[in-house]
């Protein structure tokens, strides 16, 4: 399996190959890379799709220190070093979607555009702070997971019982206790914020309507915060994961923003 080491990570990533511009994909919290399956099919071959497991999820195996998106900014960089990758396009889905523009950040020169889905610039905000610890210590304690993975499904997923399955048939099996250093990494991330308008490519920018994790308000504040302002796209019946739920329109956003992009 494809895995690449930096510090006491091993970062398990998938990449679909080709000539095709490249796009750097992260997923939530919870999932994994395979959270992507409807892009690599829709986009690969035209576009080369690399997906990286975060640690704490899918295959991806860490030390046990503490890390922050920053930290995940420089594993994904890390992974498109090693596969020759000079410039891309980063992008993903609320916990990627942090990591993705923090790497924009650290690799200004080298992030042709950058896509956040259901994700904001803002730090935690304290009043959120207390339901966020609640549930992902339960999730890594020894409550009976059931009742809590049926929650965070309806918020993470969402979509029909057929979407949400797969995925609570995975929490279920997998090793529950991962997810604390990455609750951390969420619960404590720092605001970018004002720094967004150093960032000089263009971006895109989706909201799923019933997405819970994400406030409009703040949603839209980092839209127009970028150095080129981007709008909102709103997917209406999605939650976090329009990617997942609503692939065929979130697909052809994905195609006219990428294929709009200058060289």
């Amino acid at each position: 399996m494809p895995f690449v080491a930096r510090g006491g990570a091993k970062i398990h990533y998938t990449d679909t190959g080709g000539n095709g511009p490249p796009v750097l994909l992260g997923h939530s919290f919870f999932m994994d890379q395979e959270s992507f399956a409807p892009q690599q099919r829709a986009l690969a071959p035209r576009y080369r799709i690399v997906c990286i497991d975060s640690r704490g999820h899918g295959l991806s195996e860490d030390d046990g220190t503490p890390f922050s998106y920053w930290d995940l900014a420089r594993d994904a960089w890390a992974v498109a070093d090693h596969l020759g990758i000079e410039r891309a396009v980063v992008g993903g889905v609320g916990h990627g979607a942090f990591t993705a523009v923090r790497m924009a950040l650290l690799a200004r020169p080298r992030s042709r555009g950058v896509i956040a889905i259901g994700s904001t610039a803002d730090a935690m905000p304290a009043r959120r702070k207390p339901g966020y610890r609640e549930v992902l210590d339960a999730w890594a304690g020894t409550a009976p997971l059931t009742p809590i993975i049926k929650m965070v499904s309806a918020l993470t997923v969402g979509g029909t019982d057929d979407d949400k399955q797969p995925w609570r048939d995975k929490w279920l099996a997998g090793d529950r206790t991962r997810v604390r250093l990455s609750a951390d990494c969420l619960i404590n991330r720092d605001s970018v914020l004002e720094l967004l308008a150093e960032i000089d490519c263009p971006a895109l920018v989706l909201r799923g309507v019933g997405d819970q994790t994400t406030d409009a308000a703040e949603v839209l504040r980092m839209a127009r915060s970028f150095g080129i302002p981007a709008a909102v796209h709103t997917i209406a019946g999605a939650a976090m994961s329009p990617n997942l739920t609503h692939a065929a329109e979130v697909n052809a956003l994905f195609r006219s923003f990428l294929d709009g992009l200058p060289e």
